[in-house]
């Protein structure tokens, strides 16, 4: 959360976060889905977060003026600049932690107990993830397990939901609003909401 002062009162701004990942163009797309170009530049996120699987760089550098920041880490299928992402990328919003992680490594894949031990070693509250190419939203014991699924829709090793989908957050206070989106027939619409109590 951001802080501003306006004739003297503090006065709290939201802070917009849009995460993605697992794009992998050129192999398996060509490109990111125009809706999902629109949505950024529509949206102006504060924080773009990244969650690996890029696989090019350049699918980066083409939308990273949307966002002040960007926190990216790399995947399994990375390759040249994209393999210099970190593998693990720890921040934070209003003293609450978040760890970013492809989530490679993990078998079986997603799998929220391991996912977790991460979490907790890093004394993250919200682990952000990808490489299953599944959209979720888990509260898995006294963590928020996120995944954005694939910005592209593109299929995994072990499968994955088939729809290009992304994941918004507007955090305020002791909360964050989470919503996954997925593009259908051109059409962008909710997949799945909730509210983060922190």
């Amino acid at each position: 959360m951001f802080f501003s002062t306006y004739f003297g009162h503090v006065v709290t701004l939201l802070v917009k976060i849009v995460f993605w990942g697992d794009s992998h163009i050129p192999y398996r797309a060509s490109r990111l889905p125009n809706s999902f170009i629109e949505f950024l530049r529509k949206e102006q996120p504060d924080i773009m977060i990244v969650t690996g699987d890029l696989v090019k760089y350049e699918v980066l550098m083409s939308v990273e003026n949307f966002a002040r920041r960007i926190y990216a880490v790399r995947g399994n299928m990375d390759e040249g600049k994209a393999m210099e992402l970190p593998v693990v990328v720890d921040f934070e919003i209003d003293g609450i932690k978040l760890t970013i992680f492809h989530g490679h490594g993990v078998f079986p894949r997603g799998d929220p107990n391991q996912l977790y031990q991460i979490a907790k070693k890093r004394s993250a509250k919200i682990m952000i993830t990808g490489h299953t190419h599944y959209p979720t939203i888990l509260e898995f014991k006294d963590i928020f397990i996120l995944n954005p699924g694939s910005v592209c829709g593109v299929l995994g090793g072990a499968g994955g939901y088939g729809l290009p989908t992304w994941g918004y957050m507007v955090a305020e206070e002791n909360k964050i609003h989470v919503v996954i989106y997925e593009l259908e027939e051109n059409m962008v619409r909710a997949y799945e909401q909730r509210i983060l109590q922190l």
